[in-house]
């Protein structure tokens, strides 16, 4: 009795066998819930990383410059803007004195003691004081000289409105 038990053991695993499938083919079924792998891991790929967000600058707002390798600013400044001109010292004007050099550098003179430098680029009536903590935008400057009386003769730089001013003759 044991041989026809045994029979119908091994008949039944027969049809287990044959009936989960055991093709030569690809091992996974879409039921299997886990996919073929490569050597390198899953073949499901991770979903493409989100796009950077770049930020968006308006049209008066200066844009960011690259991170690349750079050299340095050459400034150019016309002859009748080089040497010193002062300010009020009351606090009307941005700054106590500003130096322009004809080498293309400006150096800005404040209150506190504090001296600002760096490359200056005048294009036309516009300027643009390149110093630490950002640069300087002058949308429009012009001289007027103008005389005193009694032999004294100056010149008047106007940088947006503001006002400074430098002896030329006299005393």
């Amino acid at each position: 009795m044991k041989a026809p038990l045994m029979r119908g053991i091994a008949v039944t695993l027969l049809f287990l066998v044959v009936g989960c499938g055991t093709s030569g083919g690809s091992s996974a079924s879409p039921t299997d819930p886990y996919p073929p792998t490569t050597s390198s891991g899953s073949t499901i790929q991770p979903p493409p990383a989100p796009p950077v967000p770049v930020p968006e600058t308006s049209s008066d707002t200066p844009a960011e410059p690259d991170s690349g390798p750079r050299t340095p600013l050459a400034g150019q400044i016309p002859q009748e803007l080089v040497g010193e001109w002062d300010g009020d010292g009351q606090g009307s004007a941005r700054a106590t004195k500003i130096e322009f050099f004809a080498e293309g550098y400006v150096a800005v003179h404040y209150n506190n003691g504090q001296v600002l430098r760096g490359p200056a680029v005048v294009d036309g009536s516009a300027m643009t004081l390149h110093i630490p903590g950002g640069p300087l935008y002058v949308t429009d400057w012009s001289i007027t000289p103008f005389d005193a009386g009694y032999g004294y003769a100056f010149e008047n730089l106007l940088l947006d409105g503001v006002s400074y001013v430098r002896q030329i003759s006299g005393g």
